[in-house]
């Protein structure tokens, strides 16, 4: 079975469309989303539509819990509070049928990829879609985070990071984000979205578990387009958070 893992869309129709082409390449039998399809970003309404379309099987994440039952804060930052501006926007353009249809997103997803082989899929951890595991997280919270689920692979997003580690006899990846990828190559003072989308395939057999993480361009001038068309707060703001080459 082959099967891509999709996360972390965040409203960008531009980036999930360059990736969905190029899946269409790698002839894959399923394609899963880890989460994340909304917030921070100008096109909620038409990345949940098509998602329908493609009949994708997707995870809750922690943004599209926050639209469903949104919790305004006093942020310490601006920043953070153009973030939340943002997300009260994407979803004020919410209807209820598309609502209804985030209520459908399931907390962990397992599937089944070739005799005695599964996968896990998740958004944060299997316990919090808040949760981060990453390359660095000792595998003491690995052990509890996993505790009470197993898959011969754990896939999960969140983090905005591309991620291949083991635990014990566990893969444990993340295949990055498709529309809010983050470039830590550059220091912390510039602009760290980055150009580009990020996704993976599982590919499995019985005999063998194969990972592949992508990492593709998307038409940045595009997405700056629909962005400042796109009547979201802070627009000028948000298209100057992102690397352009």
């Amino acid at each position: 079975m082959r099967l891509a893992l999709i996360s972390d869309i965040h409203c960008n129709l531009v980036a999930l469309d360059t990736v969905l082409a190029n899946i269409e390449k790698q002839h894959v039998d399923q394609i899963v989303c880890l989460g994340d399809v909304v917030g921070l970003g100008p096109q909620p309404r038409q990345v949940l539509e098509r998602l329908q379309t493609i009949a994708c099987p997707v995870v809750m994440g922690n943004n599209d819990g926050w639209v469903l039952h949104p919790v305004l804060k006093e942020p310490p930052q601006i920043d953070a509070q153009y973030l939340q501006d943002m997300n009260v926007w994407g979803s004020n353009q919410l209807t209820d049928a598309d609502k209804i249809y985030i209520k459908t997103f399931q907390s962990t997803i397992m599937m089944s990829l070739a005799e005695n082989k599964t996968l896990l899929a998740y958004h944060g951890s299997p316990r919090s879609y808040h949760e981060i595991l990453d390359s660095m997280t000792p595998d003491e919270q690995l052990r509890e985070a996993f505790e009470g689920f197993h898959a011969d692979i754990m896939a999960g997003g969140h983090t905005h990071m591309q991620m291949f580690r083991r635990y014990k006899q566990q893969i444990v990846f993340n295949p990055g984000s498709v529309g809010l990828a983050l470039d830590r190559a550059f220091p912390t003072t510039e602009a760290r979205n980055a150009p580009w989308a990020e996704y993976a395939i599982v590919d499995a057999t019985t005999n063998s578990l194969n990972v592949e993480l992508y990492r593709i361009p998307f038409d940045i001038s595009a997405y700056i387009d629909v962005t400042l068309k796109s009547g979201m707060p802070h627009a000028e703001w948000w298209i100057g958070e992102w690397n352009r080459s």
